[in-house]
């Protein structure tokens, strides 16, 4: 069974998407070898576990300061209809909240170095966005935001964008990328609890 939700589903889509699926993991017996994953962007939201907001999101509307950690609304509805042991569910799954979002991780697998830590990162999916314009108050001084910078290190390496995935895929060092990346450390440390 797959379930995925197409770009601009957003977190209304998951959350809508999640009851139907847990239920059907929930009743579907044990499964060996069998895993699943949920996986959303974080999008300018509280930082799993501390439930902090980067200083530089003070700008940010109040709506965008108020919602919650959206690790802990899927955790918590993933526990409430499977139970908090993991080891008693009926499949063993994951959730991945890239910070911001996926092109955080493609970025620190490319160079690290370049673009120190997810927490250094841009905040937006890309510089012309009306939000990022608005938070930096003009188009004038908006700088390369995470798609933007993507772009420009696969146009660097004249990879198409599967191309791409493909080579961030086989260069990525899973240790390396939890050292600078919190937010891929949870995911891994999940991940890992599945042997």
């Amino acid at each position: 069974m797959a379930t995925r939700i197409r770009k601009g589903g957003g977190i209304g889509a998951v959350r809508q998407a999640l009851t139907p699926f847990l239920n059907a993991i929930k009743y579907s017996g044990s499964v060996e070898s069998t895993y699943f994953l949920i996986s959303v962007d974080n999008d300018r939201r509280p930082l799993h576990p501390e439930h902090l907001q980067r200083d530089d999101f003070k700008q940010l509307s109040k709506k965008e300061q108020t919602d919650p950690c959206r690790r802990c609304e899927i955790e918590g509805k993933i526990q409430a209809k499977l139970g908090k042991d993991q080891s008693t569910w009926p499949i063993s799954g994951a959730i991945a909240i890239p910070v911001e979002m996926l092109e955080s991780w493609l970025l620190l697998i490319c160079d690290p170095a370049k673009y120190g830590t997810e927490a250094k990162l841009p905040v937006f999916s890309d510089k012309n966005k009306a939000s990022a314009t608005k938070y930096y108050g003009s188009k004038k001084k908006v700088p390369d935001q995470l798609k933007d910078l993507v772009d420009s290190e696969r146009q660097t390496l004249g990879q198409s964008k599967q191309e791409f995935y493909r080579h961030c895929a086989s260069i990525l060092d899973p240790d390396a990328l939890a050292q600078v990346s919190l937010s891929f450390a949870q995911f891994l440390s999940q991940v890992i609890s599945w042997n």
